[in-house]
């Protein structure tokens, strides 16, 4: 299981390593733990707020049905 270096590559180029000799590219995984770790709290962000959202949209709801 891993990435693909090539798309690694066109995001963080110094993450991968290109050996030169055979061509082969590797992935520096240790280098990915931030970035990754940054986008996990970002997604969690993201859905704190779609949640918010939601709640909000259901007291709308509940206030209309109430209302009628």
């Amino acid at each position: 299981m891993g990435l693909i270096a090539q798309e690694v590559e066109k995001i963080f180029p110094d993450f991968v390593h290109t050996n030169e000799e055979t061509g082969l590219k590797s992935v520096d995984y240790a280098k990915l733990t931030v970035p990754l770790i940054e986008a996990v709290k970002e997604q969690q962000r993201e859905i704190d707020t779609l949640r918010t959202d939601i709640d909000e949209l259901r007291e709308e709801i509940e206030q209309l049905k109430a209302d009628d």
